[in-house]
C-alpha cells in the first residue's frame, strides 16, 4: 500500500512528520482519580497544554481523513488558532468545575456559604459569630505646665493588638462607650476583682458565703443579719470554714431564718 499523501519531514509543514506518522492516544485527557482523605479534589480532566497537544495530535489521526490537508502547525494558522482558543476554553471550564466540586464536600470546601448549605442538609444551623472583647488600660502623658485635666476618649477609639508570633494577625478593638481619663489616674492599679451583688435569692440558692479578711471579729455561732431595703431580712448562722482566714455562713431551710420586713 502506498501513501496517498506522501509528505516528508523536510517539506516544511511544521508538524515534524506527525501528519504522516499517525497520532498518540496517550495525549488525550485522562479521567481524574481522588483517593480518600484529600483536602482538595483533582477534578480537572486536563489543562491548556494537554488539551492543545491532544487537539494537534488528532489532526494526524487516520480516524479523521478530512483533516489530512491541515498540515500547517504554526500559531499564525487559522486552524491552529481555533484549536488554541478551544484549549484555553477547556482550561477555564475545567478550572471552575474543579472549584465547584471542592465546595460540595466539607473537607474540601473553602467558602463559608458552602459549609452552611452542607450543614442544612442534616439540620445544622451555625450560631452567629461573636466579636472578641478585652479590657484596655490607657496611660496618659503628664504635662508639668498644666494641672490635671479630664481627657475624653471617644466611643469607637481603635486599638490594635500586637501579634505574639508570625502566625497570628493583629486584631482591632473599638471602645464601646466614652471614657474620661486623667494623667493622675495612671497611678491607679487595675482592679482584678469585681464585687458580687448579693440578693435574697442568692442566699436561698447558696449554702455558704465567705467573708474576706481575718479582722472581722466573727466567731463560730455568731448570727448575721442581711437586710435588703424593704425586702424581708435573712438570718444566717456563722461557722468556721476549713479555708484559712475565711469565715462562712450556713443556712438551714428547716429553721426559721426569715423575720419581719424592716424599713431603713
Amino acid at each position: 500500500m502506498t501513501d496517498t499523501h506522501p509528505v516528508t519531514a523536510s517539506d516544511g509543514c511544521g508538524c515534524g512528520g506527525a501528519c504522516r506518522g499517525g497520532h498518540d492516544e496517550r495525549l488525550a485527557p485522562a479521567p481524574p482519580h481522588n483517593p480518600p482523605g484529600r483536602t482538595a479534589l483533582d477534578y480537572r480532566v486536563g489543562e491548556y497544554g494537554p488539551f492543545l497537544a491532544a487537539l494537534l495530535d488528532r489532526l494526524a489521526s487516520p480516524a479523521y481523513p478530512a483533516l489530512n490537508h491541515l498540515t500547517v502547525r504554526t500559531p499564525d494558522d487559522p486552524a491552529i488558532g481555533l484549536l488554541d482558543a478551544t484549549a484555553v476554553l477547556g482550561d477555564l471550564l475545567t478550572f471552575h468545575s474543579e472549584r465547584i466540586a471542592d465546595e460540595a464536600y466539607i473537607r474540601t470546601a473553602n467558602e463559608h456559604r458552602s459549609l452552611v448549605l452542607l450543614g442544612r442538609l442534616v439540620g445544622h444551623r451555625p450560631r452567629p459569630g461573636v466579636a472578641a472583647a478585652t479590657h484596655l488600660a490607657y496611660t496618659l502623658e503628664r504635662d508639668p505646665r498644666a494641672e490635671a485635666q479630664n481627657v475624653l476618649i471617644p466611643r469607637g477609639a481603635r486599638s490594635h493588638s500586637v501579634p505574639a508570633s508570625a502566625d497570628e494577625q493583629s486584631l482591632t478593638f473599638e471602645t464601646s462607650r466614652d471614657l474620661t481619663a486623667r494623667w493622675d489616674f495612671n497611678e491607679l492599679k487595675v482592679r482584678r476583682r469585681r464585687p458580687s451583688l448579693l440578693t435574697p435569692r442568692d442566699l436561698e440558692k447558696r449554702s455558704e458565703l465567705f467573708v474576706e479578711g481575718t479582722a472581722t471579729g466573727l466567731q463560730p455561732g455568731d448570727q448575721l443579719l442581711f437586710v435588703f431595703g424593704n425586702r424581708p431580712a435573712v438570718n444566717a448562722r456563722c461557722c468556721r470554714s476549713p479555708r484559712s482566714g475565711s469565715t462562712g455562713t450556713t443556712r438551714s431551710r428547716r429553721s426559721p431564718c426569715r423575720s419581719r420586713p424592716r424599713r431603713r
